[in-house]
């Protein structure tokens, strides 16, 4: 390279040099400026000190990040309607962390004055904490503050993780009432429903279930979605043959399955309530999947229950799976066996829903239950006068069955009958031989 380029690359460096010199003499100006301008007490002084600032940073390169000091220098003086005016002027980047600073002094001036402004004062921050996109992380920051207070001031925590979606903070609340006892169980499960998710929800309504709060269980349970607690207290009411109300619940269940738009939750639980017999209730549930076909097979199957034998071949003839539609075929070459059984079963049903209730009397001072004593005789006279008519019925379903020879077949016909507590005594249950003779039998052995 020649003399002449080199000496003229210097002097280039040097007048580069003695430029960006030149220009941080001016920002340190424009600098000084400011430090003067906030030590004035007379806003048009501070203005004009202001207004000079921002000349010298301008001829320093400066651009709209000067606005960003001059929001600092007004936030360290608490002049938060300045410094909100000036990050206004800035770049995106700046304006949310100016916004997000004059939020964060907010929540200092509310922990830090009395009691009387926290709410106004946090109200402020959180307004600030949107502007600056920063609500939940703010929220957080709330929570925290209110955490730190103690237990006293959990709800208010509560409210700020929420908003923030804290779930992990939310959690440990919920564990730390939970742990405490007493009725600080019911502040823990308010807690975990808080969460929002399926785990909170489920949590929740284990706490109301077993402190046997059923209703606030069951509540709780449905909004999550969780089908193993509705499932709990549905077969706890079928085991207190309040079926009714049992099935009503898994069909709740699977309404707010279908508003979260959970096919598959309710698909499976269709699945689990055809293979524990439900089948009326399973295609219901089937249904409400948008899978018609398989409601079908189940109407189908409930149809063979109840012994309503055209329903079911019709329905059977309909299916799609070759094995399911060949139940019709084998119905019809049963028929010599399955009609007496039919008459059979209506005469049990008969004799069940005749038998007198027997009602609970609660003792007023132990709190204990114990069946009306008037009510028991009532019903042991009514079984005395249909012994015979039980036993020879029992003994008919055990030739008529023994008949069948279709396995598939011989398992509905024995979950039909095994509904029968006589049938359950008398029977063995799996074969279906008499092993009580018509002598040994007891009176509580007759109860349907």
């Amino acid at each position: 390279m020649s003399f002449k380029k080199l000496f003229s690359a210097a002097l280039i460096t040097a007048a580069c040099m003695l430029t960006a010199q030149a220009q941080n003499k001016d920002v340190d100006k424009g600098n000084e400026a400011l430090k003067k301008a906030m030590e004035q007490t007379d806003a048009a002084k501070r203005q004009d000190l202001i207004n000079k600032a921002i000349e010298s940073w301008t001829k320093g390169g400066l651009k709209r990040e000067m606005y960003a000091l001059i929001g600092d220098a007004f936030l360290e003086k608490k002049d938060y309607t300045n410094a909100s005016s000036n990050y206004s002027r800035c770049d995106k980047p700046e304006k949310k962390e100016g916004m997000k600073k004059i939020g964060e002094a907010y929540l200092e001036d509310a922990f830090n004055g009395d009691e009387k402004s926290e709410a106004k004062s946090l109200k402020k921050a959180m307004d600030y904490f949107t502007k600056g996109d920063a609500a939940k992380e703010g929220a957080r920051m709330i929570g925290d503050r209110f955490y730190g207070r103690g237990m006293g001031a959990y709800s208010k925590a509560l409210d700020y993780y929420v908003i923030g979606d804290a779930q992990v903070k939310i959690e440990q609340i919920a564990k730390e009432y939970f742990e405490k006892g007493g009725d600080n169980e019911v502040k823990a499960a308010e807690s975990y429903a808080r969460m929002k998710t399926k785990e909170g929800f489920a949590k929740a309504g284990d706490i109301y279930y077993n402190r046997n709060e059923f209703q606030k269980a069951i509540e709780a349970y449905l909004k999550g979605g969780v089908g193993e607690g509705i499932q709990k207290y549905a077969d706890y009411l079928y085991a207190e043959q309040r079926s009714e109300e049992a099935d009503n619940l898994i069909l709740q269940l699977a309404d707010a399955l279908t508003e979260k738009k959970d096919d598959e939750g309710i698909e499976k639980l269709a699945a689990q309530t055809q293979a524990k017999g439900s089948y009326l209730l399973a295609s219901k549930l089937y249904d409400k999947a948008g899978d018609v076909s398989k409601g079908d097979v189940c109407r189908a199957y409930d149809a063979l229950l109840g012994f309503r034998l055209e329903e079911a071949k019709g329905l059977f003839a309909n299916a799609a799976d070759p094995a399911v539609q060949s139940m019709g075929a084998t119905i019809t070459a049963s028929e010599k066996y399955m009609l007496p059984l039919k008459d059979l079963a209506d005469n049990m049903e008969d004799l069940k829903k005749n038998a007198p209730f027997v009602t609970l009397i609660t003792d007023s001072v132990s709190g204990k239950s114990y069946p009306s004593p008037s009510d028991q005789k009532m019903q042991e006279d009514y079984y005395k006068s249909i012994r015979d008519q039980v036993i020879k019925n029992v003994a008919d379903i055990s030739t008529n069955f023994s008949k069948l020879t279709d396995p598939k077949l011989k398992s509905f016909v024995k979950q039909r009958f095994l509904q029968y507590g006589a049938v359950r005594n008398i029977l063995d249950k799996e074969t279906f031989a008499v092993k009580k003779l018509k002598q040994d039998v007891k009176l509580k052995d007759l109860v349907l």
